[in-house]
């Protein structure tokens, strides 16, 4: 990755991490190259393309939901939302996905009498469609 590539993937995160949403990237040469390494994943539709996913992070509004005190960040999946709690060393969090409300608290995940994750998707073939693995 370019220092250029580099510099982007920091901004993107951090701009995830701040806001809940992706920047707006004039440098497209360097957003597609971190979309060719599955950095990011593109909505194509839009013009000029505007990120969809930096896993952990989404940049719609479907999927998962990652509330803390005054914030609120998305995420594919739960999988993905348990990521958007790491990556950002929150303590306190609550996860709504897909029906289940998972806890967060004191940096532990209370399941609130268990929970289960299945991936039903092999992670070999998760790049053929990302955003419905």
């Amino acid at each position: 990755m370019t220092g250029r590539e580099l510099a982007l993937r920091r901004e993107v995160m951090l701009a995830f991490a701040a806001t809940g949403d992706p920047p707006a990237v004039a440098d497209q040469p360097a957003l597609r190259a971190l979309a060719e390494r599955h950095v990011v994943v593109l909505d194509d539709a839009a013009v000029p393309p505007r990120i969809l996913m930096a896993h952990p992070f989404a940049g719609h509004r479907e999927g998962a939901r990652v509330d803390a005190p005054g914030r609120s960040w998305w995420g594919n999946c739960a999988w993905d939302a348990l990521g958007i709690v790491a990556a950002l060393g929150l303590q306190e969090a609550t996860i709504h996905a897909d029906g289940l409300t998972l806890a967060v608290r004191d940096g532990e995940v209370d399941a609130g009498g268990g929970a289960l994750f299945h991936v039903a998707v092999p992670a070999r073939r998760w790049w053929e469609d990302i955003a419905d693995t």
